[in-house]
């Protein structure tokens, strides 16, 4: 891979300044919003985020597009940088913890180079394509774990609110068929913080149903470069077409494929 265009600590310095202002603004925790309004205002605050951060990236690096610019789509050769001030956001307005902001450089579709951030603990995850991946500067690996029945595995439940009945209902399913397989299923993190924590040997596995790539890309680089596999649940290359996402190490993830293949296919009627 050619040397990247980027200065990665610079980079990481920004997110880490923008995400801590973000990190400060009260939660309306007093006030009687239902879901709704509380979504629109974290899509307020990252809008505001958004705005910032792109404008710093531009300035440096003006020939790097930005997610949702025309020339940037999953398969254009074109570079551009893929960012979400905050994942989690339920977690970010109920004032709870384990919410993170991550930042992604996407080249013909794939990260190069990634950034997940949790301003609560502290905690910086930094990836580049073919140099591994640290936590606030250490190098971390994924768990050595060979067992599924001693693994912990993180997912999502997605609000119905949000996804149709069915994937609602297929992500119930896949609880119930690697539930039985592993030691605990603990949803509890933004997803790309969970990714970081199957990069760093703190869950074992991470799943989740739909097609959201976007919101796995810049954690599923930090998992490969900690030594571990990536895939849709169906066990083909993790990308923009596949169903879901299924990362762990090499071994839990050859050990969880087929009761995840098998209840998406159940679920599909194949």
């Amino acid at each position: 891979m050619p040397p990247l265009m980027v200065d990665t600590e610079l980079c990481t310095a920004l997110l880490r300044a923008v995400t801590d202002q973000i990190a400060v603004i009260p939660a309306p925790l007093s006030s009687d919003r239902d879901a709704p309004s509380l979504i629109e205002w974290v899509k307020d605050v990252s809008k505001n985020a958004a705005k910032k951060l792109h404008g710093q990236l531009a300035s440096l690096y003006p020939k790097i597009g930005w997610a949702g610019e025309e020339h940037c789509s999953e398969d254009a050769e074109f570079i551009y940088w893929l960012y979400d001030p905050v994942d989690g956001a339920y977690h970010y307005a109920q004032g709870l913890p384990l919410w993170s902001s991550s930042l992604a450089l996407i080249q013909n579709g794939t990260p190069v180079f990634s950034v997940v951030y949790d301003p609560i603990r502290v905690e910086i995850f930094v990836a580049v394509q073919g140099h591994g991946v640290t936590c606030n500067g250490n190098k971390v690996s994924v768990s050595a774990k060979a067992k599924a029945s001693s693994a912990v595995v993180g997912s999502t439940i997605p609000p119905l609110a949000q996804v149709s009945e069915a994937e609602h209902d297929q992500a119930l399913d896949l609880i119930g068929a690697i539930s039985k397989r592993v030691f605990v299923i603990r949803p509890m993190a933004a997803v790309s913080l969970q990714l970081a924590y199957v990069a760093c040997g703190r869950l074992d596995a991470y799943w989740e149903n739909g097609k959201d790539t976007t919101d796995w890309l810049a954690g599923s680089l930090l998992v490969t470069e900690a030594g571990g596999v990536v895939s849709d649940l169906m066990g083909r290359a993790f990308g923009w077409s596949g169903e879901g996402i299924l990362a762990s190490n090499a071994t839990l993830h050859s050990s969880l494929m087929p009761f995840v293949s098998a209840a998406v296919e159940a679920r599909h009627g194949i």
